[in-house]
């Protein structure tokens, strides 16, 4: 746990924070006491967390009265810390998690809003998509920081040596992974597979479905009405598994079936499929393991269906910066650090500590010289283009469809949906029956709720 601090005074009145510069100004008010502010990050690498923690001194530094106790929380304690400190009345200030977390969050009415805020640094600025993610009732309830993102990337060597155009269908992507499956002896034995199609049983499973079923225009729940709209998608849905599972059979390794991310990543890295679907996470392994095939690197997005339609949607996500209800103090001074790390420069600097995999939330850190001046976002500018203006612009997590839904952190933690998939995939189930499973799950969750 690292503590950081200003050593002056913040004003206890309910205050609107002014940032001048670098500087916070706070109007005065007759009683001031110094305020602590707790810090967590869901994030919990190191060259991450060294930025945060030093956008926290800088902003801090400039905020009278404010001390600020940071801590990185693992994923697998994090929920039940929360609840927790929930039961004890001592919830963190101001967090930096992903959307699932914000909706959990919301669901125990423990978030101030930060509409205001977000009007304060121009709405306008951030992606929608990113802004739909952690909005209900009219107000934003997170800032989001920077994106997560899945596309499909690919070898552009090997497309122009088979004269493959990036797909614009599924028949195409189909086509074009069966045309890179690479049996070098003859034997039958595959030495590079046209595509990776992972389905571990935790996430990684349901990532790879909701890509397909989201460009094929199916949801969770209705976009527009929140309603539960899997079931009323039940023919979409099976449609993308029986896809899924084609493409798995006619272009993944077998073993993809128990593939989790550090599996196909490495796969494409080492030569050993020509696709996947990916976060952008091949970039810095490809440096450390195989820094030739950065160059044959490139990406498209999954397509939908028909070759004459785009992809309705792509599954992607985001991570976000949430203030909590504490009191008059406290939420001043979290409104006040959270502007103060929302310029575009810091914005940058954050993303940039794991450069392609996190990408800007907003335009003007997306074109900021912080960011651009990256060497890899230098690199791979064109590829980041298609994915900030064709992947990041419509996009919908798993439950999250219509806004803020607690049910998305459940799905998330759960292996309901990888082991229908898996199940599928295996020939112990038909896909549609899979979707059922997946549907009864589902219904479960909601009437939990």
């Amino acid at each position: 746990m690292v503590s950081v601090s200003a050593g002056l005074k913040i004003s206890a009145g309910r205050a609107r924070a002014l940032l001048v510069g670098c500087a916070v100004v706070l109007p005065s008010a007759a009683s001031a006491q110094n305020v602590e502010l707790k810090v967590w990050s869901q994030l919990t690498t190191a060259s991450q967390t060294d930025v945060i923690k030093k956008h926290v001194n800088e902003c801090i530094a400039n905020m009278p009265g404010v001390s600020v106790e940071f801590e990185s929380v693992t994923l697998d304690t994090l929920y039940s810390r929360l609840l927790t400190s929930l039961q004890r009345g001592d919830v963190p200030d101001v967090m930096n998690t992903t959307e699932g977390v914000v909706a959990f969050l919301s669901a125990r009415d423990a978030l101030h809003p930060v509409t205001g805020i977000v009007d304060k640094l121009g709405k306008d600025d951030f992606r929608q998509s990113n802004l739909n993610a952690v909005s209900k009732d009219n107000q934003i309830w997170a800032i989001p920081d920077w994106a997560l993102h899945q596309e499909v990337w690919y070898r552009k060597d090997l497309f122009a040596a088979a004269g493959i155009q990036p797909p614009k269908s599924w028949a195409d992507l189909l086509t074009a992974a069966k045309a890179l499956n690479v049996d070098t002896n003859g034997d039958g034995n595959i030495d590079r597979y046209g595509f990776a199609v992972p389905m571990a049983r935790v996430q990684v499973a349901a990532q790879t479905y909701f890509q397909i079923l989201y460009s094929a225009g199916g949801t969770i729940f209705d976009p527009k009405t929140g309603e539960y709209a899997f079931a009323a998608h039940r023919e979409k849905a099976i449609e993308a598994l029986e896809f899924m599972i084609e493409l798995y059979k006619a272009a993944s390794p077998p073993a993809s079936v128990e593939w989790s991310y550090n599996d196909f990543r490495t796969a494409i890295v080492k030569d050993q499929v020509a696709m996947t679907n990916e976060w952008g996470a091949v970039v810095l392994i490809a440096k450390e393991q195989n820094p030739e095939m950065l160059d044959n690197f490139s990406v498209f997005p999954f397509p939908g269906p028909d070759a004459g339609q785009k992809p309705a949607a792509a599954l992607a996500g985001g991570y976000y910066y949430l203030m909590t209800k504490t009191n008059e103090a406290k939420e001043a001074a979290s409104a006040a650090l959270l502007e103060c790390m929302f310029t575009p420069e810091r914005l940058a600097e954050r993303t940039n500590s794991r450069p392609i995999f996190a990408i800007p939330a907003t335009q003007s850190a997306f074109d900021n010289s912080v960011y651009t001046s990256n060497e890899f976002v230098e690199k791979f500018r064109p590829e980041l283009e298609i994915i900030f203006n064709e992947v990041m612009g419509n996009w919908y997590r798993y439950g999250s469809e219509a806004g803020m839904n607690p049910l998305t952190g459940q799905i998330e933690a759960t292996s309901f949906v990888g082991d229908a998939i898996q199940n599928a995939a295996l020939g112990r189930s038909t896909a549609a029956e899979a979707v059922d499973a997946i549907d009864q799950q589902f219904r479960q969750l909601i009437e939990q709720k």
